[in-house]
C-alpha cells in the first residue's frame, strides 16, 4: 500500500501493476479471518492484486519470473520478496533449535529444554491454541526480553521467578495517504487470539512515527549520554 501511494503521488500510478503473492490464506492470518478479510479489502480497494496460497518454487532472474509450487508463473519488473525466515546457525550448532528449524520455549517464562538457558524474540516458537506460531515481532521480543530479565534478576537474589509473558501485541499498518491502522490483541487468549483493528486514521500514522523517535531517542541517544 505503500508502494501504490508512492507511485500514485508521482503520477505513475495509472503505468504500474501491483501484485501479492503470499503461501497464507489472509494478511495476518494468526489474527483470525475478520482482521484478515479487512486489510484484504483494504488491499484491494486500492487496486492492488491479492493471491493467497502461493508459495514459490524458485525465482528466475535473468527472465523475471517466478515460479509457483502450484506450476503457475508471473512476470515482474520489480520484486520485493521476503526470504525464507530460519535461526542463525550458531543456534542450530548449539543443539538449541528442534525439527521445526526454532528454539521451542515455555510460553509463559520463555525458558528452553536446558537449565538456565532462555530464548526470546524470532528464534523462538511458541504454539497458539489454534495450532498456529506466535508471529515474530518486535513487540513480543520486547516484553519477553523483560520478563528474562527481571526473572534472571530475582534469581541471582534467590527468589522464585514469578514473571510471565502475556502474549499480548499491537502493531501499526501502513496505508499510504498519510493514513495508519492499528491492530491489538491477546494471542494466548482461548480458543483463538481476540484481535481488535481500528480504522485508518492519520492520528494512527502520527502515533507510529511519535512512537518509532521515542523509542530511537531511548536507544541511541539517550542512552548514549550516560554512557
Amino acid at each position: 500500500m505503500l508502494l501504490d501511494d508512492y507511485f500514485k503521488k508521482k503520477g505513475l500510478q495509472k503505468k504500474c501493476e501491483i501484485a501479492i503473492y503470499t503461501p497464507e490464506p489472509l494478511p495476518m492470518p494468526v489474527a483470525g479471518p475478520v482482521v484478515g478479510n479487512a486489510v484484504r479489502r483494504m488491499i484491494e480497494e486500492r487496486g492492488v492484486a491479492f493471491h493467497p496460497g502461493m508459495k514459490i518454487a524458485s525465482i528466475n532472474a535473468s527472465s523475471k519470473e517466478l515460479v509457483f509450487e502450484s506450476g503457475q508463473r508471473a512476470r515482474y519488473n520489480l520484486l520485493v520478496a521476503v526470504p525464507p525466515h530460519r535461526v542463525p546457525r550458531v543456534v542450530k550448532e548449539a543443539g538449541l533449535s528442534d525439527e521445526t528449524g526454532w528454539i521451542p520455549v515455555d510460553a509463559r517464562t520463555l525458558k528452553t529444554q536446558y537449565e538456565g538457558v532462555y530464548a526470546i524474540g524470532d528464534n523462538t516458537t511458541i504454539l497458539l491454541s489454534a495450532g498456529k506460531p506466535l508471529p515474530k515481532a518486535g513487540v513480543f521480543a520486547h516484553y519477553q526480553a523483560e520478563v528474562v530479565a527481571k526473572n534472571i534478576a530475582v534469581e541471582i537474589e534467590g527468589i522464585w521467578p514469578s514473571h510471565l509473558f502475556n502474549g499480548r501485541g499491537y502493531c501499526f499498518l501502513e496505508m499510504g495517504d498519510g493514513r495508519a491502522g492499528f491492530a491489538s490483541g491477546e494471542f494466548f487468549a482461548t480458543p483463538e487470539p481476540r484481535m481488535t483493528m481500528r480504522r485508518p486514521a492519520f492520528y494512527w500514522h502520527w502515533g507510529k512515527v511519535l512512537f518509532e523517535r521515542w523509542w530511537l531517542r531511548h536507544w541511541f541517544e539517550w542512552r548514549g549520554r550516560n554512557q
